[in-house]
C-alpha cells in the first residue's frame, strides 16, 4: 500500500544543462537527452536558464566561467525556493548542478540527510589546484573552496553523512580534503555481489533522508560509452588505462536496495557525454538541404578532467 505521506509530497524535476563547470558544451545536450529519456511524470518541472555562448568566458579567481556558474546556481536556488519541493530530481550537465538542490535539501531537512556520492571522482578540489568547478561542488557543500560558492550553502553538509560509492580516482589535493574530513568510501569491487556496505553505512548514520548524486562516469566505460573518457578516437588506449568502474546493473541494484529501506529525497544524474549524438548533430549541420555544405568545423572538447 502506498504511503499517503509520500504520495502527497511534492517532487520537482529540474533540468539544468549546465556545461561551463566542465567546460564542455556536450554536457548541454547530455542533460537534455537525460530528461528526454527519463520516464514521463506529472511532477512539477522547471528548466534552469543556461548561457549557451562561449564568448567572454574566462578564468576568474581560479575558476573557469565563475560568474556565469554563480548566476546559474542562484537561478536554480530561486526556482527551488519558488516551488519549495519535498523531493528534487536533477537532470544535469556537469556535477556543479548539484550545488543548489543539495544545499536546499540539506537545509530543508536541517542536516538530517545522508549523501551518497556515486562518482568515480571525489569532487572536493579547490580553485588553487583545479580550474573546472564541477570538481569543486562537494567541497563547497562541506564549506571548502570559493567563498561565494560556499555562501550558497545555508547549512553545511555534515562530512560524517557523506559516503562515496564507486570511487576510483582522485588527486593529491583531493586526498588532503578527504582525509581532513575523514570521508567514507565504498570502492566498486565492494558492491559487486551485494549492497550491504552501503546499507550498513546508512544504518549507522541514522539520517532520516537520503540524497543521491549519480555521476555517470562511475560506470565502466567498457559497458557504457557516453562518458568524457570514452572518446572514440582514444577509446582503445583508455580501456587499457582506466580501472574498472561499476556495472550499470550494480548501481541500479544499489539504488533500488537503498530506496526500499530509506527515504530518498534527492536524485541528481550528471555528466552524460553522448559521443554518437554529438557526432550525428554535427553531421546534420553539414548536409545539403538541412545544413551548411561549406561548414567544416568539427566539435572540440576540453580534456581537463
Amino acid at each position: 500500500m502506498e504511503n499517503n505521506t509520500v504520495k502527497h509530497q511534492k517532487t520537482l524535476r529540474l533540468l539544468m544543462p549546465q556545461w561551463q563547470g566542465g567546460n564542455n558544451q556536450a554536457y548541454f545536450l547530455g542533460a537534455q537527452l537525460l530528461n528526454w529519456l527519463a520516464p514521463d511524470s506529472n511532477d512539477a518541472f522547471e528548466e534552469v536558464p543556461i548561457e549557451r555562448s562561449e564568448e567572454g568566458l574566462k578564468i576568474e579567481k581560479g575558476i573557469f566561467a565563475r560568474s556565469t556558474l554563480l548566476q546559474q546556481a542562484q537561478s536554480a536556488k530561486s526556482i527551488l525556493q519558488k516551488h519549495n519541493p519535498d523531493r528534487v530530481v536533477v537532470f544535469g550537465g556537469d556535477c556543479g548542478v548539484e550545488l543548489a538542490p543539495f544545499a536546499y535539501l540539506n537545509d530543508k531537512y536541517d542536516g538530517d540527510v545522508a549523501i551518497l556520492w556515486i562518482d568515480a571522482h571525489p569532487d572536493v578540489n579547490t580553485p588553487e589546484h583545479f580550474v573546472n568547478h564541477h570538481a569543486h561542488v562537494l567541497a563547497n557543500l562541506l564549506g571548502v573552496g570559493d567563498e561565494e560558492f560556499v555562501a550558497e550553502v545555508p547549512k553545511l553538509v555534515n562530512p560524517k553523512n557523506v559516503l562515496y560509492v564507486g570511487l576510483n580516482s582522485w588527486t593529491e589535493s583531493e586526498n588532503e580534503v578527504m582525509n581532513r574530513f575523514d570521508l567514507s568510501a565504498v570502492r566498486p569491487e565492494e558492491i559487486l555481489n551485494n549492497s550491504n556496505p552501503v546499507l550498513d553505512w546508512l544504518q549507522k548514520t541514522k539520517a532520516s533522508k537520503v540524497i543521491v548524486h549519480f555521476d555517470l562516469d562511475v560506470l565502466d566505460l567498457r559497458e557504457f560509452r557516453s562518458l568524457l573518457i570514452a572518446n572514440p578516437d582514444t577509446y582503445s588506449s583508455m580501456v587499457d588505462q582506466v580501472p574498472a568502474g561499476s556495472k550499470m546493473e550494480t548501481i541500479i541494484r544499489v539504488l533500488q536496495d537503498v530506496a526500499k529501506a530509506h527515504d530518498i529525497v534527492g536524485l541528481g544524474i550528471t555528466e552524460h557525454f553522448p559521443w554518437d549524438s554529438i557526432a550525428l548533430a554535427n553531421m546534420l549541420t553539414r548536409l545539403p538541404l538541412i545544413g551548411d555544405i561549406n561548414k567544416t568545423e568539427k566539435p572540440t572538447y576540453n580534456w581537463i578532467f
